[in-house]
């Protein structure tokens, strides 16, 4: 039923408990930019661009040699053609006209093999005066050899020049018209993919969040910036769902904040010699539903209650409720905390949906005989009774299974009540479950030793002293609602006068 602690008030050092190991974290990140592998866009396109103008220039290259070279085959062909053309025809007229052999021409003499030379004029008559000029090859082999003229039009045609001017627009018309259709191309794989990006954040600005960015077979840079605003959308989503829970949850706070605020303890005036007294520390957020209260039925016996729930935030705050309710009218009807408890039991398990339940620790003073009714149902946190005149505290544990889970026959076998004698400088102490597990900002739980502290402040000053050396503790307010209360003799001994 109880085992004790064999320290005293006096002997427990105030900072034992509360020192705490420091713990060193390196909490610095690190983190690499992330680099695209490979040439980027910009790269490739350039790279393409100049691979496919070199390649048109080598092709538009190979295509000039040969139609310039053809075009000189050409008009080399033509112009020795028309060479023989035009000297057959003068001749021709020559001979018609009776005219003997044509002088020596006055021009230009270019020497030749075997002693032979080459005489070029222009603007000869070879049909007599005023007549059409023309050049005169005279072909001038040796003395004893006949002279050779060959004649020439004076104009050379034009249809060589055009030809290569053709052949070269022909040329770079096609370099241009194949850069025009890659460039297009290359402009098509890119914008297709933009243009659907366009679409899915279109749709995602309308709502529709489900929506993804699909941009298949686009470049990279292109890919990870459709991966950048699906991140983007995600993390939007996340930071609506996450902003919509803490609405949640800080509506619910504030509603159990309001609904602790109403369901103060009762103000009890304890029996004379006796002091009794109750503290609910608020946690950061909702809170569990951990809840104190204090009673005084209608001969005066003074009841404390400490009780906590099985489910935290809103549902956790209105089984706070109902328990306190419940638990208060059976108290307030002249109930002892055994039958109190097994009346709350029977409304609980009747209203509360399968899994739910919640814990109690109920003290009740009987004044005239100096003893206190201790029950626990399913409470995990021990009563902490300090012996005066042994020097020691003891902790006292009565058995009983929770609230809600059965519906009487095994609850009523499985409770205790457990009688304490209170004699001169006696006290009892109450506390939530959630008491051994606060933690600090180190990581350093308070466990049983620090409970046994807090309890020592509590019963050597009162609530408020024992919270300020609890929140030095914890650096701020709990994780859970914590509660207690305290029960005394008021009437200490000699040592404490």
């Amino acid at each position: 039923m109880g085992a004790s602690w064999h320290d005293s008030p006096s002997s427990v050092p105030p900072s034992n408990i509360f020192r705490v190991t420091e713990y060193e974290y390196d909490s610095e990140e690190t983190s690499a930019p992330r680099r695209q592998q490979g040439l980027n866009l910009a790269a490739r396109f350039t790279l393409s661009l100049g691979l496919l103008t070199l390649a048109g220039a080598i092709v538009a290259g190979f295509l000039f040699l040969q139609g310039a070279e053809k075009i000189s085959r050409e008009a080399a062909s033509d112009a020795r053609m028309e060479l023989a053309k035009t000297t057959s025809s003068i001749l021709a007229q020559r001979h018609d006209l009776g005219f003997g052999p044509f002088p020596k021409a006055n021009g230009q003499i270019h020497s030749a093999e075997n002693g032979a030379s080459v005489g070029f004029a222009t603007g000869a008559k070879p049909l007599g005066e005023g007549s059409e000029l023309f050049k005169i090859y005279q072909l001038l082999p040796g003395e004893d050899l006949p002279v050779v003229n060959l004649f020439a039009p004076l104009e050379e045609t034009a249809d060589a020049a055009d030809r290569m001017l053709v052949l070269v627009i022909l040329i770079l018309g096609g370099l241009v018209l194949a850069t025009v259709i890659f460039g297009a191309y290359t402009a098509r794989r890119v914008s297709e993919p933009l243009r659907s990006m366009i679409d899915d954040v279109l749709a995602i600005s309308r709502g529709r969040f489900d929506r993804r960015i699909h941009v298949e077979g686009a470049a990279s840079e292109v890919t990870f910036l459709a991966r950048a605003m699906d991140r983007m959308v995600h993390d939007l989503v996340e930071g609506q769902e996450t902003q919509r829970k803490l609405n949640k949850r800080q509506r619910e706070a504030e509603s159990m904040r309001e609904l602790r605020r109403n369901l103060q303890p009762m103000t009890v005036i304890p029996p004379e010699g006796f002091g009794a007294e109750t503290l609910l520390v608020e946690a950061r957020g909702a809170g569990s539903g951990d809840f104190v209260d204090a009673m005084t039925d209608d001969v005066g016996a003074c009841t404390l209650v400490v009780g906590s729930t099985g489910t935290r935030g809103m549902p956790g705050a209105l089984l706070m409720a109902m328990t306190r309710a419940y638990l208060r009218s059976a108290v307030l009807q002249g109930f002892s905390p055994g039958p109190a408890c097994v009346s709350t039991n029977e409304s609980l398990h009747r209203d509360l949906a399968e899994g739910l339940y919640a814990s109690v620790i109920v003290a009740k003073l009987d004044p005239s005989e100096k003893t206190v009714d201790l029950v626990s149902s399913g409470h995990k946190a021990p009563a902490i009774r300090w012996d005066e005149e042994q020097g020691q505290f003891r902790k006292i544990q009565p058995n009983g299974i929770a609230l809600g889970f059965d519906e009487g026959p095994v609850y009523q076998r499985s409770l205790e009540t457990v009688k304490i004698p209170v004699n001169a400088g006696d006290a009892l102490f109450l506390f939530s479950p959630g008491v051994f597990e606060c933690t600090n900002a180190k990581g350093t739980k308070l466990g049983e030793k620090g409970v046994v502290q807090l309890a020592k402040f509590a019963i050597e000053h009162d609530l408020k002293t024992m919270e300020k050396q609890l929140m030095k503790f914890l650096g701020g307010p709990p994780s859970t609602d914590l509660a207690f209360a305290i029960l005394r003799d008021v009437q200490r001994g000699k040592d404490h006068e």
